[in-house]
């Protein structure tokens, strides 16, 4: 299972990047074709607008090859003992996978939240081991199983 969760993370990112990459260029494109009208503000302050537009997705493109580069070198085959790095981890409020900030993956009739290392829960879990009970959030979380 934590392999194909990997692998749709992979996908996902993936996907997105070539989502942003496409976005870029389309921007990009309609700055190179747009023509300097009589009324030169209007002209500047659209570019300037396409430019913002632009940075922001760069700055949302670096974050997901980022993402990428960390998640390939996750080794999805190795079972951990306790939460960390690349961990799958199965609670009694859901399964959570240890590798990036993706967010809910549908996974058949369950859900995973694949989510990053810096996020609160992942703190709260980290190196916790099969059974332990922690407090989060005014709830009780069990670890039901480690992958």
């Amino acid at each position: 299972m934590k392999q194909e969760i990997h692998q749709l993370c992979l996908e996902k990112l993936e996907a997105n990047i070539q989502q942003l990459e496409k976005a870029i260029a389309d921007i990009q494109d309609a700055a190179n074709q747009e023509t300097k009208s009589s009324a030169g503000d209007k002209y500047e302050t659209g570019r300037a607008m396409m430019q913002q537009e632009k940075d922001k997705l760069n700055v949302r493109l670096t974050t997901n090859q980022n993402q990428l580069s960390k998640l390939k070198q996750l080794k999805p085959a190795q079972r951990q003992e306790q939460a960390e790095n690349g961990s799958l981890v199965q609670t009694n409020e859901g399964l959570f996978y240890f590798a990036a900030a993706i967010g809910k993956l549908p996974l058949g009739t369950q859900k995973c939240f694949v989510i990053s290392l810096d996020s609160p829960l992942a703190k709260a879990l980290w190196h916790k081991k099969e059974g332990e009970i922690i407090n989060f959030q005014g709830r009780k979380i069990r670890i039901v199983a480690i992958q």
